[in-house]
């Protein structure tokens, strides 16, 4: 007699219900022109939409963690602070670590990114927000402390050894999340690459929307699994 379990995925696959599916990949072009240092830049696509911010430790003062302008080059990449070279990349120079946050309209996961432009170096540290408590949506209130993010709802998804342009795969374990943090490699992440050498621009990010059953599927899903319980129960 088959167990439960299957019967569940049989049934699943038979009537075309699957939780937590994901929808055809979609690669957006983070700079598909140039524009200015401004707070923020939003993306849309077919299958979810996208803001995107930058954010920064000061390598000098109290270092604490803050919002930071961002620009874009076409064919390039977005880069982060205006005040910082070289090309205002996103960088670890002299401890001082940008990233990029990715705040999506729902639930995505992120698969692939692009390089479009780096100098000596170019290792990536790529989080997600994992948290049971709602994301507040910034990375202030952590002083300098990157690791502080590892205790407080993200996760390392990888750190990335790269050293060149090109896209490159992320996220093998499949990851799914609404918020996505993409920067330059940092050892308070884990890992024992180089660091205070990276810099790039990220020029694209390749991600699937994860599909939530309609509610009339659930309900089919629901009297589906009740049948075939009681179907078990009486050949048992």
């Amino acid at each position: 007699m088959l167990p439960i379990k299957s019967l569940i995925a049989g049934f699943a696959l038979s009537t075309g219900v699957a939780m937590n599916a994901l929808a055809v990949p979609v690669t957006i072009n983070l700079a598909p022109n140039t524009a200015g240092y401004t707070n923020s830049f939003s993306y849309t696509s077919t299958e979810a939409n996208v803001v995107v911010t930058g954010w920064s430790n000061k390598s000098t003062g109290d270092k604490a963690i803050a919002q930071d302008q961002i620009a874009r080059w076409s064919g390039s990449g977005i880069g982060v602070e205006k005040a910082n070279s070289p090309q205002h990349s996103v960088d670890n120079s002299n401890g001082d670590y940008d990233a990029l946050l990715f705040s999506f309209d729902k639930v995505v996961d992120v698969s692939g990114l692009g390089i479009g432009w780096y100098k000596t170096d170019a290792d990536v540290s790529v989080l997600a927000y994992t948290g049971a408590a709602p994301f507040s949506g910034g990375l202030t209130g952590f002083g300098s402390n990157w690791a502080a993010l590892l205790s407080s709802g993200w996760s390392v998804v990888g750190n990335y050894n790269r050293n060149g342009v090109g896209t490159f795969a992320v996220n093998p374990a499949d990851v799914q999340a609404q918020y996505w943090l993409v920067g330059a490699y940092n050892r308070a992440f884990g890992g024992t690459l180089s660091q205070n050498n990276d810099y790039f621009k990220l020029k694209s990010i390749t991600f699937e929307a994860v599909k939530v059953p309609e509610s009339g599927s659930l309900m089919l899903l629901a009297l589906g699994l009740l049948g075939l319980m009681a179907s078990r129960r009486r050949a048992a």
